[in-house]
């Protein structure tokens, strides 16, 4: 706690040096824009803001859909097969073998979330660029093929 807030505390400090370094040391003789007229309103230099793209469009939320359609196949599959069937065990280390329902919904949502943000990160660091792409390509395969071998464990421990 106090290495934390020391760390904020120097993290503000040196922000507040930053922005004191480029400003002029005779704060009294800065410029003033005036009215041209005594009742119009001085303005200031405008600059166009270009428009941002948007991130959560047609693009990203399909793949962000599949990736947690995905996720909750792969929860369930794992679920049902560790509460029907003895032998079942879960596969991430994470989780340990015998995880609780909400301990595997918690932890593998909370990793999705985190790859969705990373993707948004990314796509806003580089809109044109398809690397965004990857973290709900991965999530989406992995946990498809995690689905899949818990249907055919599932499957392999019923036939015997």
């Amino acid at each position: 706690m106090r290495v934390a807030l020391t760390v904020l505390i120097l993290a503000i400090a040196l922000r507040a040096t930053a922005q004191t370094a480029t400003t002029t040391v005779f704060e009294t003789q800065t410029a003033v824009a005036r009215p041209s007229h005594p009742f119009q309103p001085a303005l200031g230099p405008t600059t166009a803001k270009e428009p941002r793209a948007r991130l959560f469009d047609r693009r990203f939320l399909p793949l962000a859909g599949v990736a947690t359609a995905a996720t909750v196949l792969d929860v369930a599959t794992t679920s049902h097969c560790m509460s029907r069937y003895a032998d079942c065990q879960e596969g991430n280390p994470l989780l340990g073998s015998h995880p609780s329902q909400a301990k595997l919904y918690g932890v593998s949502f909370s990793m999705l979330g985190g790859q969705l943000l990373a993707s948004a990160w990314m796509r806003r660091r580089t809109p044109d660029g398809k690397l965004w792409m990857a973290p709900p390509i991965i999530a989406s395969v992995g946990h498809g093929l995690a689905a899949v071998l818990n249907i055919r464990t599932m499957h392999d421990l019923a036939s015997h």
